[in-house]
């Protein structure tokens, strides 16, 4: 089979494969400028943080991938011709800590629906963008500026054809043997060792700072994860997000062969007014769990207002939901209240007898 090299190729066509890197980094910065104006906007006003949903976009990193391996491709033309190709290196490893950095401020702004904002983690995020939006900025300009192939040490523009020798030979064509040869693959496998462990060599410092970075988030991440999962609140604190809610008392009636308890809790929400859904309150005793009865909730007007769907709006409200239970264990009992699929809160009930 005959193939043609492809650096004639890439040296005619080096400009506008830097016009199209320019073009891919200049989307994914403005990108990431609406996520840097969108936490100033909270940090002003946290009832913006509810259109996190708006900034949020995983579409840049098909993008960024493109943009990276067309890097990699003048990298290794640059390699091939020995030209300087430092500024490739580091613009490929840039922007895999810009793109995993991204991720953990959208996987953060996602989670402004359900947890509660705070200002020195959000000006810290605020803060991170915006010196990753530094580093964009001075990668467009140099990826322009070869783009347009001008020369910043002579202030002229020069042929990048002749800059990197373009001959003959590096659009030859060649003849590659379809057949297997064992011996050369060996060959080859221990000679891309060999260069990888010198590239490693060369960038061990990036390379180990990625790393670090990469097992850092993943760690905190995971911290918080098992954190909020497994965390246990006790009565009187405010949990939620979408709703804001705060187990005031709880109760338990013991009545012949019934067993009753009833749960007292202060209710608000911020933006649109909404009904909240009694069936994400779920009370578990031991290994059983149970939704609201509303039907028995009117034996207990005495210890508040039964919730019946009405509307949450910005101002606390006082309501009470009621249980019928099988078997009855104070010592173990909670309340697990579900926003979603993945955030709920679990909390101990300390229920006085009614």
């Amino acid at each position: 089979m005959v193939l043609r090299k492809p650096y004639a190729f890439l040296i005619k066509h080096f400009r506008l494969i830097h016009l199209i890197i320019t073009v891919i980094f200049t989307y994914i910065v403005l990108k990431n400028r609406e996520v840097y104006a969108f936490l100033k906007k909270v940090i002003v006003n946290s009832a913006n943080k509810y259109d996190s949903g708006m900034v949020i976009n995983y579409k840049i990193y098909i993008f960024m991938l493109i943009a990276i391996i067309l890097c990699g491709i003048v990298y290794w033309l640059l390699k091939y011709k020995d030209k300087p190709r430092r500024i490739y290196i580091f613009t490929i490893l840039g922007y895999v800590i810009v793109g995993i950095f991204m991720l953990t401020v959208y996987v953060y702004i996602d989670g402004f629906s359900i947890n509660s904002i705070d200002q020195k983690t959000i000006r810290l995020y605020r803060d991170l963008v915006m010196i990753t939006l530094f580093f964009q900025y001075y990668i467009i300009i140099f990826m322009g500026i070869r783009g347009l192939g001008f020369d910043i040490k002579k202030f002229d523009f020069s042929k990048d054809a002749q800059e990197l020798n373009a001959t003959s030979l590096d659009g030859e064509e060649i003849e590659i043997n379809t057949s297997i040869d064992t011996t050369g693959i060996m060959r080859g496998v221990r000679k891309q060792k060999r260069e990888l462990w010198y590239f490693f060599e060369e960038y061990k410092i990036y390379i180990l700072a990625i790393l670090i970075f990469i097992i850092a988030v993943s760690s905190y991440k995971l911290y918080n994860y098992f954190t909020l999962k497994y965390k246990v609140y006790d009565e009187n604190t405010l949990i939620g997000n979408i709703y804001n809610i705060t187990v005031r008392d709880s109760y338990y009636k013991i009545d012949y062969d019934k067993n009753y308890v009833i749960i007292n809790f202060d209710i608000y929400k911020y933006g649109t007014i909404d009904r909240l859904n009694p069936g994400n309150m779920l009370l578990i005793v031991g290994k059983d769990s149970y939704t609201p009865d509303k039907n028995i909730c009117y034996k207990f007007n005495d210890l508040g207002n039964c919730y019946k769907k009405q509307y949450i709006t910005n101002e606390s409200n006082n309501y009470i939901l009621s249980y019928a239970v099988d078997n009855l264990n104070i010592q173990d009992a909670y309340l697990i209240y579900s926003e979603s699929y993945e955030d709920s809160y679990k909390v101990k009930l300390v229920m006085k007898e009614y």
